[in-house]
This record gives structure tokens, C-alpha cells and sequence, in this order.
């Protein structure tokens, strides 16, 4: 079982840099399309509620009726990224979906009601390989924030993050109308 979980660990390592490489290297090309954001949200929604009520967390999803351009399998890579890290870092609680519309970008919030990212850190959790030394003890190899802020940024996009230590995180993603 060990040996098992182990090989598991080094193949998701390995398909990480495989698409981290890939991106940074013009192999993978994003082709954004105006599209609805429900069925992006719905998808990644899917993904994780079983990891996320195995863990005795509420994972929900704000309805909504916006649209933008994405590209719907790497977005949902990098939302994917942002919902993992919100259920491995919150021990109790609800991780909340939703969107809001602007003129030029909607924006896509993924709040967590976890262990928080302090103030001196949050510019380094995009940068590739960051692992905060508070959560050294968990999985992880600090690829995903870093591999969410290069799709979305893409695509023309961004990301931000607001925190506030022991009460949780929200990110917001934009992506351009």
C-alpha cells in the first residue's frame, strides 16, 4: 500500500512538469472560446466533492448565468488546482464557489474557510515550487498555483488572493469577457 501510494505521488510529480513544460514551452496552446461559466464550475464541482465530503467539507456551488473566454480543459485544470488546495488546507468548513460579472471580466471566487496564507507569503504562493514552511507536512510540490496563474494568464486573465490567517482564503480568477 505504501508502495503504491508512493508511485502515485511520483506519477502526478511527473504529469505536472510534463504539462508545466509543455506550457511554458508553447506545446500546449490555449484556445480560448466565449463560453457559460455553469458548465466549467459544474465540471470541477464533480471533481472533487468526493475528496471534499470525505473530508467532512461542504463544497458549493453559487448558480450562475456568466459568460467569458476560456479554454474549457485548461481552465478547468486551473480551478482544479485552486478547489485541491482549498480542501487539503481546510480542516473544517465550506469551500464556496461563485462568480460575478464585470464589464471587461468575470470573476470566478473559490473561498475556503482554511488554515489562512500569511500576509508575508501570499506574493510567493504563484511563484513554481513554493511550499510554505506551515505546510511542509502536507502533499504537495508547489507546481499547482504556479501551473493555475500560467493557463490563466493565458488567456489573458489573472489571479489574486485574499487571506486572512486562521479564518481562510479566497481567489479570485478573472478572465477577460
Amino acid at each position: 500500500m505504501a508502495l503504491y501510494k508512493q508511485s502515485e505521488k511520483l506519477r502526478f510529480l511527473i504529469d505536472s512538469l510534463v504539462k508545466l513544460s509543455r506550457l511554458e514551452n508553447g506545446i500546449i496552446l490555449l484556445s480560448p472560446q466565449q463560453g457559460a461559466l455553469q458548465p466549467l464550475l459544474e465540471s470541477v464541482v464533480e471533481q472533487y466533492a468526493a475528496k471534499a465530503a470525505e473530508k467532512g467539507l461542504s463544497l458549493r456551488l453559487h448558480d450562475t448565468d456568466i459568460s467569458a473566454a476560456f479554454d474549457m480543459k485548461w481552465t478547468t485544470e486551473a480551478l482544479a488546482n485552486i478547489v485541491d488546495n482549498a480542501i487539503k488546507y481546510t480542516e473544517h468548513g465550506t469551500i464556496t464557489i461563485s462568480a460575478v460579472s464585470y464589464e471587461m471580466f468575470a470573476r470566478i471566487d473559490i473561498s475556503d474557510t482554511g488554515t489562512g496564507i500569511p500576509e508575508s507569503e501570499q506574493a510567493k504562493i504563484f511563484a513554481r515550487f513554493y511550499r510554505s514552511k506551515a505546510v511542509q507536512e502536507q502533499e504537495g510540490v508547489g507546481i499547482g498555483l504556479y501551473l493555475a496563474r500560467q493557463i490563466i494568464s493565458g488567456e489573458g486573465g489573472y489571479i489574486k488572493v485574499a487571506s486572512v490567517l486562521g479564518k481562510g482564503s479566497t481567489f479570485s480568477i478573472f478572465l477577460p469577457k
